[in-house]
């Protein structure tokens, strides 16, 4: 119908028929485009073909543009201007990151004099404000900065006239926790025995002397305890040695054997097993947790209480197991923290002190809870093996 390219129909290089194989595609298949490859003898070229559309939407007629240039010289320009819109970006890139780095250095230069004079803080020494004369968010935060040296000087100095304070109310902390910890069951098994002989109980010549070597053993462990402290004001030192323990954990659990509300059950092996550590101090560890354990049930009736012990190959391992309350799970991780406690008159020292303790022999403390149903405490110690 119509050419820009006349030439090519006057010397009959194309016919003035439609390409068979682009009509078909067209009209039968109802393509929107098509591109393909044709050839003028041993020219080869690729060939674009559209449908175009009158104002009431129906096909009228087919545009094709033929492409003759060589396709090696096509792609070559294509990859030219690939390359100089790469090379342009890259340009950009480059720009774009030696503006950034020299803006970065401005604004950097006084973060890195804060982060330097924040390193340099010493509670022990004077440390020195910043200088600084801008009024934008830097010079607020190095205001901020110098009006935390000055507070922060105010603080150290009212820290170091209490410190001596603080470390003694500690020690008499912990020392009122280690004298408080053995007296509850010793007043309970006292008391226990007092009603037993009201009674005319008939054993209770064979209750007194099982209970009295027990009781026996606390009031000098609390002897020492105090004998140290006045001595040397600090808390005694553990004198390390093989002792057996499984006699250490069975007189801990006599002395809780009395709660008319809590049954004790003891489930210790009768082989001897040496462990190298303080006899004193161990019994401290045992007779805390199972204390806490009775605190834990509280009133409850039908209190349950298991201690048992399990040997293996290089450890024994105790295991204190109560029906209790449990440990809520927000204060779990803190059980073993020194001053947190969850009662109301407790010194928060006790588990800190047990965990010192097994800790310092070698030993691994830990415990699995459920709260509301109850909680097992774990003590693990190296055994001693036999040459």
């Amino acid at each position: 119908m119509a050419t820009s390219r006349p030439e090519v129909f006057e010397r009959q290089l194309i016919g003035t028929d439609m390409n068979p194989l682009s009509y078909y595609e067209l009209s039968t298949k109802y393509s929107p485009k098509l591109i393909h490859t044709e050839q003028i003898g041993d020219m080869r070229y690729l060939s674009a073909y559209a449908p175009i559309f009158n104002n009431q939407n129906q096909m009228v007629a087919y545009l094709n543009l033929p492409y003759f240039t060589r396709q090696g010289e096509f792609m070559q320009e294509i990859f030219s201007v690939v390359v100089a819109l790469v090379n342009i970006y890259a340009l950009l890139i480059l720009f774009a990151i030696f503006v950034a780095i020299a803006i970065s250095n401005q604004i950097s230069k006084p973060l890195e004099l804060i982060r330097e004079k924040l390193s340099k803080i010493n509670l022990d020494k004077h440390n020195e404000t910043i200088s600084y004369t801008g009024n934008d968010e830097l010079g607020q935060l190095v205001t901020e900065y110098n009006r935390m040296v000055v507070e922060l000087a105010e603080s150290a100095h009212k820290l170091a006239q209490s410190q001596r304070q603080s470390a003694w109310r500690e020690m008499a902390k912990q020392i009122a926790h280690e004298i408080k910890n053995p007296l509850t069951p010793i007043k309970l098994n006292l008391q226990y025995l007092i009603r037993a002989k009201q009674n005319n109980q008939p054993d209770w010549d064979n209750m007194f002397e099982k209970f009295a070597d027990t009781l026996i053993d606390q009031i000098n462990t609390l002897s020492n305890i105090a004998t140290e402290f006045s001595n040397f004001a600090k808390m005694p030192v553990g004198k390390v040695k093989n002792v057996e323990i499984n006699s250490i954990v069975n007189d801990a659990a006599n002395l809780f054997s009395a709660y008319p509300n809590i049954n004790l059950e003891k489930d210790i092996t009768t082989e001897p097993i040496t462990v190298n550590a303080d006899k004193e101090q161990l019994s401290r560890v045992y007779v805390n947790l199972i204390k806490n354990a009775v605190q834990a049930i509280g009133r409850k009736n039908n209190g349950h209480i298991h201690v048992s012990m399990i040997k293996s190959a290089e450890k024994a391992r105790v295991i204190i197991e109560d029906n209790g309350s449990g440990i809520a799970n927000e204060v779990a991780d803190k059980l073993f923290t020194p001053n947190f406690t969850t009662k109301s008159g407790g010194m928060g020292l006790g588990l800190a002190i047990s965990k010192e303790i097994i800790e310092g022999i070698g030993g691994h403390i830990w415990f699995e809870t459920s709260p509301g149903l109850g909680t097992k405490f774990f003590v693990e110690i190296p055994i001693v093996t036999s040459p």
